[in-house]
């Protein structure tokens, strides 16, 4: 699982980059499908569970992806202008930042919520643990690579 996880990491470091439209949709595709995988490795649920499971998974990154482009957005307008931002700037780019992490969290808390009640509390929880690890890998890997203030 570390591997996929690398890989995925590596994939969605790529999309913050992308020099195409056409490129960068191939590259979120093989992002979702790798992250689909892993997904379904940690998880490995019941027939019926995963019959339950993957329509609201499914659902779930429907609602998520827009945040994944805010965020890959927001990241390209920093690269861009890091060197020149004043504090009204950093500003809106730190509350941007904000409200995309709550918003996510809403999202997954409420995702946790009908998963617990349609399949399992266990299955919800292996969910929400499993999106916190990737959320937690890919933003290592794209701060890794980002350029820090300089003031």
């Amino acid at each position: 699982m570390k591997k996929n996880i690398t890989l995925l990491s590596f994939i969605f470091c790529c999309v913050s980059g992308y020099a195409q439209h056409s490129e960068g949709e191939l590259i979120r595709n093989a992002f979702k499908s790798e992250k689909k995988s892993i997904v379904a490795e940690f998880l490995t649920m019941t027939k019926d569970d995963a019959a339950k499971f993957w329509p609201v998974y499914e659902e779930y990154e429907k609602e998520r992806s827009p945040f994944a482009l805010r965020r890959i957005r927001l990241i390209e307008s920093y690269v861009d202008n890091y060197e020149k931002l004043d504090d009204a700037s950093t500003n809106k780019l730190v509350e941007e930042s904000a409200a995309i992490q709550k918003n996510e969290l809403m999202l997954r808390e409420k995702y946790y919520a009908l998963l617990k009640k349609s399949i399992s509390t266990s299955v919800a929880a292996r969910f929400y643990q499993i999106e916190d690890v990737i959320n937690v890998v890919v933003r290592m890997g794209l701060y890794e690579e980002l350029p820090m203030l300089k003031k």
